[in-house]
């Protein structure tokens, strides 16, 4: 197959290839084309790419119909907003990371100053960005010349946006790690079943059973965290306890919700170390312990900034999330009277 490529030309057996990122290896790509693929996802439609490059709609419509043709595969779904096909998040991947290289590479080799900082995108878990991330890349972030922008998803979806090429890195449960991009393990966050001591005192008075666990109000994050549920499950079985529900978004003011009385809910061990401690909140049911595994994913080839920042994510959060319970957790969090649930 003969590709044409802004006057230049590459021959490659494309049908051969099974691999999008083995076939970028063997064709020379003309970024000008794929600059325009990226601006249409990034901006979220053709007409907003077209401004962003300041070139005509139509113009940026010809461009990446002559990169399909070239690479033989479809790269965007042309829905409102577009999205990328799995070839185009592939291509996505490719030309952020080229990107990356080439700007730490510049910023080298240059002899003039600049202001410039690089962006790199992150994508991390509610619970994990309200009690560790921060922490672990907080010295990094501010002796780095980096700029950072932090997107925040459930824990099973941050890798979605790694796939698709909006991030560079992300912290997911999933410890696969996708085309393109390593996976290494940070730790564990592990959770506790808590509650306000006067909250526990009038809807658990005799124990975290059935009966009083379906009507006592539960505070969710959003309409997709299972994780509750499925500790609930873990506690009653069948038929699964299905409480009444607040919805908070935002995890510390979900957490103030708990500490508040409004409904019980789970908490990261690490954040409700001390409220637990000083008997602010109660343990409802020592034995549900649910934990999470997390791992950092980020793209294979890496700037060296980035893996200073893996580096900072892995070591410090690894440090963070093995922090030990305070003496007395168990003793000053326990729960008031004796649980009926199953373990």
């Amino acid at each position: 197959m003969q590709a044409q490529y802004g006057g230049r030309s590459s021959v490659c057996k494309i049908n051969t290839i099974d691999s999008l990122e083995t076939m970028l290896m063997c064709l020379m790509l003309d970024y000008q084309l794929v600059k325009a693929f990226a601006a249409v996802l990034d901006e979220g439609g053709f007409a907003r790419a077209a401004e962003k490059l300041c070139i005509t709609q139509s113009a940026v419509s010809q461009r990446i119909k002559q990169l399909e043709e070239a690479l033989g595969r479809a790269l965007i779904i042309r829905d409102s907003p577009p999205r990328s096909t799995e070839a185009g998040e592939q291509l996505l991947r490719h030309y952020r990371q080229v990107r990356e290289l080439e700007d730490e590479t510049l910023g080298a080799i240059s002899s003039r100053p600049t202001d410039h900082r690089a962006l790199v995108s992150v994508a991390v878990n509610t619970d994990s960005l309200f009690v560790w991330f921060m922490d672990a890349i907080m010295s990094f972030a501010k002796s780095s010349d980096l700029a950072f922008e932090v997107l925040v998803a459930g824990h099973e979806r941050t890798i979605e946006m790694l796939k698709s090429g909006a991030v560079a890195g992300c912290v997911s449960s999933d410890r696969n790690a996708v085309e393109g991009c390593t996976a290494t393990r940070i730790g564990t966050l592990r959770y506790a079943v808590v509650a306000s001591a006067d909250y526990a005192a009038t809807w658990f008075s005799r124990g975290f059973a059935r009966e009083a666990a379906e009507k006592a109000p539960v505070v969710n994050l959003d309409r997709n965290d299972r994780l509750q549920y499925q500790t609930l499950y873990q506690a009653f079985g069948e038929p699964q306890v299905v409480p009444p529900a607040h919805y908070i978004p935002i995890a510390d003011a979900y957490y103030g919700a708990i500490k508040a009385g409004l409904g019980y809910g789970l908490v990261p061990e690490i954040k409700a170390a001390r409220d637990l401690a000083s008997g602010a909140l109660v343990n409802l049911d020592e034995r549900l312990r649910p934990e999470i595994a997390l791992y950092w994913h980020r793209w294979k080839y890496q700037t060296e900034l980035l893996a200073e920042l893996t580096k900072a994510v892995i070591e410090e959060g690894g440090r963070l999330l093995g922090e030990a319970v305070p003496k007395g957790l168990a003793a000053k969090g326990k729960r008031p009277g004796a649980s009926a649930g199953k373990a």
